[in-house]
């Protein structure tokens, strides 16, 4: 476990765990909920999603004339679908770390994703929260989609989120995009029917308020969605900075909507996320 301190902000990151975030702590505070003594990746307070994010339907890829099928294991368990790439699910090496700050690295070998690539984290603390910067590079000999995102759990206890949305992917029943619907007012986001969507619009960074302190949440520019999951009963929600909708590669719309990237041979993608933390006034 590496665990990275400023004045303020704890952070504790698991290589072999999906090179993903066991605890942030911010003046005592747990703002990722705690990922207690699981050795379950879906336990963590955060994890990346490289080289896709959310899921890819029934594990299959059709681009560009071929269908390329990823392994069981991308589904974790009872999954129907690939579900968050496989960095989450993949032991990272630590290539460096100091007090406050730490380089994760993953490479690919074509087995669990039908490319041959290489993942980067860099993970920065500051006073006021911390930074997160993912790379991924294609090493292999094809063009290859990917997608970058962020996962992180919050406790949903006193919590209230802004978006500034202005529309959203409306997952159905296997939790694919149907359709995209246009938004005219933040959604009641802790509805009893809570949601599980990917949303766009979002042009301010998004907040998150609790009593007694406020998160502010700002992506790169190639992270413009953002997936919103509340499910209904749990005590945590998680708001996921990511480039892409899910099912993106498969998607019938245009990669200028979908946000899905494709490299090409010896191409690279880097996408960035800051959590800033300052008490309500």
């Amino acid at each position: 476990m590496l665990k990275l301190l400023s004045d303020q902000t704890e952070l504790a990151i698991d290589p072999w765990r999906g090179g993903g975030v066991a605890a942030f702590k911010w003046r005592g505070i747990d703002i990722f909920r705690s990922s207690g003594d699981s050795d379950s990746p879906l336990e963590l307070g955060s994890f990346p999603l490289v080289p896709f994010c959310n899921r890819i339907a029934n594990g299959y890829i059709e681009k560009e004339g071929q269908l390329r099928t990823l392994p069981a294991a991308s589904k974790f368990g009872e999954h129907e679908h690939a579900l968050h790439g496989m960095g989450w699910i993949s032991p990272w090496a630590t290539k460096l770390s100091s007090s406050d700050s730490a380089v994760l690295t993953l490479k690919g070998d074509g087995v669990l994703w039908p490319w041959v690539f290489e993942a980067e984290q860099r993970f920065q603390v500051h006073a006021d929260g911390f930074s997160q910067t993912i790379s991924v590079t294609n090493h292999d000999e094809a063009p290859m989609p990917v997608g970058i995102g962020i996962h992180p759990y919050f406790p949903n206890e006193g919590a209230t989120l802004k978006t500034e949305a202005t529309g959203y992917w409306r997952t159905g029943p296997d939790r694919l995009p149907e359709e995209h619907y246009d938004l005219r007012k933040e959604p009641r986001w802790f509805a009893n029917s809570g949601f599980d969507d990917c949303f766009v619009g979002c042009a301010n960074p998004v907040r998150i308020d609790w009593p007694t302190y406020h998160l502010t949440i700002h992506s790169s520019t190639n992270l413009p969605f953002t997936h919103v999951y509340t499910p209904p009963g749990e005590d945590y929600f998680c708001v996921e900075p990511v480039s892409h909708i899910p099912d993106a590669v498969n998607s019938a719309f245009d990669d200028d909507i979908t946000g899905l990237t494709v490299l090409e041979p010896g191409q690279s993608m880097t996408a960035e996320c800051r959590f800033q933390l300052e008490h309500a006034s």
